[in-house]
């Protein structure tokens, strides 16, 4: 604990006040990040926020890539999602739960036996080509929710064929509202307020979505109830363990450890301090377990998250602690909002983070390099 404390500890009030600040755009940022991935996953959104609460502390105490913030990301929320798709919807959210905390513990375990020297065998044709499927998948696989359209057909692809073949079923205020995000996401991204547009984003439609009283356009409270205040400990369902689950878990534990390999490398520590990708499984681990005791979703190393992190001016570790107490300031205070957001809004933030995770210089690059790198990518 003393060799823990003297390298976390912040190095004077200065930093620590810094981080403090720093962490208050990563929490807000974390509401339709946190929301958004458990539509993915297909669950209560309010299990992505409770995610986003206990990971980034967890997390955040423990890595040593001290600007990484351990949040939800779509990759998680997208593995997820498919490992619990042959699982009965009523006891869906249980399984969710003993699948994060069954990754968190497989996390820990490959901290614990070094297995990090292995994600430098991860090719960049692989990763590129995982990025590209994860994104269009999530492009694919909202449309349901931008439109208005009943679900019809098991994966992403076949839905949104029935979306696109079926105009006549679009709702046309709820395809609208989700429209005005997308607007409200791409005139902001550029700008002072970057920091803040997915906020705007689903703060704007649902104030305008109240006045006016549109019928018909599904909330956040009508997909599941949102309980009030801050989620108490939970241990996951001994019912709910399965052989899905157990693949499940295995496959968010590999794509979460080499997606944080990833964004370890795009946030050196500011110090020069190399990273262990030990510490670093550790870490994302240990905000696995305490997502998956505190009714949470899977986490790992937010590449966006990260990024707004290192844009908001944090110094250290505490920035990603601090935003997890900031987004309990904001569970404390407006929980009882969530329930009032429309799910267009939700499929609009994760439509643009996705069109803009494609990166079509990257694969053609990748296709250039010859036919190992082509069948890489394309698998």
């Amino acid at each position: 604990m003393k060799r823990w404390w003297a390298s976390a500890r912040p190095a004077d009030r200065a930093e620590l006040q810094t981080d403090v600040v720093a962490g208050l755009p990563v929490a807000i940022g974390g509401v339709p990040d946190g929301m958004a991935a458990s539509v993915l996953a297909g669950v209560n959104p309010v299990h992505g926020l409770y995610a986003s609460l206990v990971a980034p502390i967890a997390g955040g105490l423990t890595s040593s890539t001290r600007l990484m913030v351990i949040t939800t990301t779509s990759a998680a929320a997208l593995a997820a999602g498919s490992a619990l798709a042959p699982v009965d919807p009523a006891k869906r959210t249980e399984a969710l739960f003993m699948l994060t905390a069954l990754a968190g513990a497989i996390m820990v375990a490959a901290g614990i036996l070094k297995l990090g020297r292995y994600t430098r065998f991860v090719s960049h044709s692989v990763m590129t080509g995982f990025l590209t499927g994860v994104a269009v998948n999530i492009l694919f696989s909202q449309l349901n929710y931008l439109t208005g359209v009943p679900s019809q057909g098991g994966v992403a692809i076949r839905r949104a064929l029935h979306v696109i073949t079926h105009p006549g079923l679009f709702d046309w205020p709820t395809l609208a509202t989700g429209l005005s995000a997308i607007v409200i996401l791409l005139a902001l991204r550029r700008g002072p307020v970057a920091s803040y547009a997915s906020m705007v984003a689903l703060a704007l439609p649902t104030i305008a979505l109240q006045l006016l009283g549109t019928a018909g356009v599904v909330r956040v409270g009508d997909v599941g109830e949102i309980p009030a205040g801050l989620p108490l400990p939970h241990l996951p369902s001994l019912s709910a363990f399965s052989l899905d689950v157990v693949a499940g878990a295995f496959a968010v534990a590999a794509i979460v450890l080499v997606q944080g390999a990833g964004v370890s490398e795009s946030a050196p520590n500011p110090d020069g301090t190399p990273a262990d990708p030990n510490r670093d499984f550790i870490a994302q681990g240990a905000g696995n377990l305490a997502a998956g005791f505190y009714r949470g979703q899977p986490t790992g190393g937010s590449v966006g998250q990260t990024a707004l992190n290192r844009s908001a001016g944090a110094v250290g570790r505490w920035a990603a602690v601090a935003a997890g107490v900031w987004m309990l300031v904001i569970l404390a205070l407006f929980s009882s909002l969530v329930k009032v957001v429309p799910m267009t809004t939700l499929a609009a933030v994760l439509i643009v983070a996705a069109y803009g995770a494609l990166r079509w210089g990257r694969v053609v690059t990748v296709w250039q390099a010859g036919p190992s790198s082509q069948i890489a990518l394309v698998a």
